[in-house]
């Protein structure tokens, strides 16, 4: 086979390994033989470990920009192309365009195009490919809604693509991490593409493509495609080899728990976690009490006990792993009790009666019983708020978590049945926060009417990017100063695949499969 890397193991370590593995050993390699696969048939039992394979759903879609399935997602990275890529550190890698220039207010961008990369039937990737992917990734109700809320148009020659935004945003670039269909094929199933591999013509397999720019350097020639469906299918077959790669929530209700014997490459994501208020309840329309709350979280034990080191904690709403974010202040954030208490003494809200537990004045002393909803998928969720309320019992302020499946917990957002919420939401990966504290915006939960954090949120968006950790305190500094959100972090997900296999694993936010050119795919 033209590329493929082989890992030559001594006799006794193979037999060695075969021993130990769900049960099969040296004399009974009729073990080795699938019992079946809705894919590629493996015949032969020698074959099971000398191929590549993917899962994939057939019940969901395989086109890049509708795709949900995670399976099917990690498929489309091998078939398609992004824009841009970005590294885990949230910073633009040109790829089919470059980084971008924008003009003074960063409201019109112009962008190369990289020559050379060319579709799966011959015909090479142009602005019209570029701008029929950008709209209709623009179009999409699901997996990039919101993203372009500022997208106006676009426009193209032989060489540049150029877009129009009716409000700045100097970060622009960082939002191109989507895939390039071929103009005219959205409907098609799946539409035609330009990465690394296309598939065979029964869609069982993809097949390294010769017209890609590194098609050289690609580590094997066939990925071979296998559908289960179900988790419990899924986990099995990757244990025992019949799936080769997986990417993981670990703290979605999608989580399979896989074996930590498994090589686990997490990479960081905008997925964040936080809570707001019902700015007009009882309890939650006192800035003072919003205030205190900032004090009140143990994000250490969000992201490394009830995460189990899946997640990074953050007092504030950008990844702590961004070049722009002001770590100094967010350290003054730090989880405090004490400080929390004197926040909530200094407004106003204290033991009156002498009875161990704290009041707000309202005429006369009134009990405060916080009423505190999330969602019970997520244990780490949950964990979260049990923590805070056993927290808040040993100052005296009374918490109430009400833990409700999703359909409920939407219903009480929606009602305002609540004076606390915790939420959580993929911000876009400039950290663009519009759609949680816009008043306009869907996801105003907490009935805010402040219209100046929208104001602070495009001064962000468009300063210059030596003035960007700056402005990005300021706003934040103008957040909790109205205490209107506070940050506990942000999730990792995760690269799955069977230790000691792959080498040169490189994930990213919107390309678990980054760099797939550079591994190295050891089969035996």
């Amino acid at each position: 086979m033209r590329k493929k890397k082989l890992l030559c193991l001594l006799l006794s370590a193979a037999l060695l390994f075969l021993t130990g593995c769900g049960g099969r050993t040296a004399a009974d390699p009729d073990s080795l033989i699938p019992r079946s696969t809705k894919g590629k048939d493996v015949t032969r039992a020698r074959a099971v470990d000398d191929v590549f394979s993917l899962n994939y759903n057939e019940d969901y879609s395989l086109n890049p920009i509708l795709a949900t399935n995670h399976s099917n997602q990690l498929v489309c990275d091998l078939v398609y192309e992004n824009m841009v890529e970005l590294d885990d550190n949230f910073n633009v890698i040109p790829n089919v365009l470059d980084e971008g220039l924008p003009n003074e207010d960063a409201t019109y961008w112009i962008f190369n195009i990289e020559p050379g990369h060319v579709f799966h039937d011959g015909t090479p990737v142009t602005g019209q490919d570029i701008r029929y992917s950008l709209e209709r990734a623009v179009a999409t109700q699901d997996r990039y809604k919101g993203r372009f809320a500022s997208y106006q148009g676009s426009g193209y020659d032989e060489t540049k693509f150029y877009v129009t935004l009716g409000i700045g945003n100097t970060q622009f670039a960082k939002l191109l991490n989507i895939p390039i269909i071929k103009s005219g094929t959205m409907d098609e199933k799946p539409p035609i593409g330009s990465g690394p591999y296309t598939y065979n013509e029964d869609k069982t397999a993809l097949v390294a493509y010769e017209g890609y720019p590194g098609y050289e350097e690609l580590p094997i020639d066939t990925v071979h495609l296998v559908s289960y469906n179900t988790a419990d299918e899924i986990l099995s077959n990757f244990e025992d080899g019949l799936i080769d790669a997986v990417t993981n929530d670990p703290s979605s209700y999608t989580n399979l728990g896989y074996s930590s014997s498994n090589e686990i490459r997490n990479f960081n994501t905008t997925n964040f976690h936080y809570l707001m208020f019902n700015e007009e309840g009882i309890i939650g329309r006192y800035s003072g009490f919003r205030q205190a709350m900032l004090y009140a979280f143990d994000r250490q034990n969000f992201a490394v006990n009830l995460m189990h080191g899946n997640a990074v904690a953050s007092a504030l709403p950008m990844h702590p792993a961004s070049p722009d974010y002001p770590a100094d202040y967010a350290a003054t954030l730090a989880y405090n009790l004490d400080t929390c208490r004197v926040v909530l003494e200094n407004a106003g809200i204290r033991d009156y009666d002498d009875d161990g537990m704290l009041e707000y004045m309202s005429g006369s002393a009134q009990d405060i019983d916080v009423n505190l909803i999330v969602c019970s998928d997520s244990s780490a969720k949950t964990g979260v708020c049990r923590r805070f309320a056993a927290d808040m019992a040993t100052i005296g302020l009374k918490v109430t978590v009400r833990e409700l499946p999703w359909s409920d917990f939407i219903t009480a957002l929606e009602e305002g049945d609540f004076d606390m919420y915790y939420g959580e939401v993929k911000l876009r990966n400039d950290f663009d926060l519009t759609e949680l504290l816009d008043p306009d915006s869907d996801l105003n939960y907490s009935r805010s009417t402040n219209t100046g954090y929208v104001t602070m949120i495009n001064n962000y968006l468009s300063c210059a990017a030596a003035q960007r950790m700056a402005i990005y305190q300021q706003l934040c500094e103008y957040i909790n100063a109205n205490g209107a959100l506070i940050a506990i972090g942000f999730e990792s997900q995760q690269l799955i695949v069977h230790r000691g296999v792959i080498r040169g694993l490189a994930p990213n936010i919107g390309n678990p499969f980054y760099n797939f050119a550079h591994w190295e795919i050891m089969l035996d």
